[in-house]
């Protein structure tokens, strides 16, 4: 036995479960083609700087405050950058910077309407792509509930508390990585949402195509483990 760092997830309850279980279940024997269908979207807010708190260093007794020894930090991480993403099995949108806190509003005018809408759009209807957010209040505002229903865009139902579930959340494991691993590292905030820019563009197809196309591995996972936590 050897200590070994804390999983992190988000708290389930017993509802939370249920419903997770019952989400997979129902989705269980889709195939890659129905998968295909669905565009992956999520926001995520990456700080400046990111304080690891399982940083070690080795050291000789009484040099704990020596200068070499020491990691400094700045308060709330120095600031953040939230930005927004949507991936499919065969595409990439275009990442969008979100100011401030995400509303409604600013969710309809700066994302839906110039970027889901118009790429949406280029679809046939019989053949439109089906559209993924989670339960974020932004995005389920009545204001933004009748937008998407007005303009034929079909939604895809989701249960709280899963991010094992959105593919996404691992090309924002990705960005993050390959911010914190930048030489010289970014050092304001125009900096870090240039960086995101451009990280974002060099994922590849073919690592979205991983991600997406392991849907129905994600969904046994949950269905495995009752509607609890899984290792994606």
């Amino acid at each position: 036995m050897a200590a070994r760092r804390v999983i992190k997830r988000p708290r389930l309850t017993d509802d939370h479960k249920r419903r997770r279980l019952a989400w997979c279940l129902a989705r269980q024997r889709w195939n890659l083609r129905t998968w295909r269908r669905i565009h992956w979207s999520d926001e995520s807010r990456f700080l400046l700087h990111v304080t690891d708190g399982r940083l070690r260093v080795w050291r000789h007794r009484n040099t704990a405050y020596t200068p070499r020894n020491i990691r400094q930090t700045v308060p709330f991480g120095g600031g953040s950058v939230m930005v927004w993403g949507c991936i499919s099995h065969g595409c990439k949108l275009d990442l969008v910077t979100i100011r401030g806190n995400l509303t409604g509003d600013q969710y309809m005018r700066h994302v839906l309407e110039p970027v889901v809408l118009t790429h949406f759009d280029n679809h046939p209807l019989a053949t439109r792509p089906v559209y993924m957010d989670d339960n974020a209040r932004p995005h389920r505002s009545m204001a933004v509930v009748d937008y998407l229903q007005n303009n034929a865009v079909t939604t895809l139902p989701w249960p709280a508390m899963s991010p094992d579930l959105n593919p996404l959340e691992h090309v924002w494991d990705i960005l993050g990585r390959r911010i914190q691993a930048l030489q010289p590292p970014v050092q304001t905030l125009r900096e870090l949402e240039a960086a995101l820019h451009r990280e974002w563009l060099q994922v590849t197809r073919e690592q979205i195509r991983r991600l997406t196309g392991g849907m129905r591995r994600r969904v046994d996972a949950v269905i495995r483990a009752r509607g609890g936590f899984t290792r994606y």
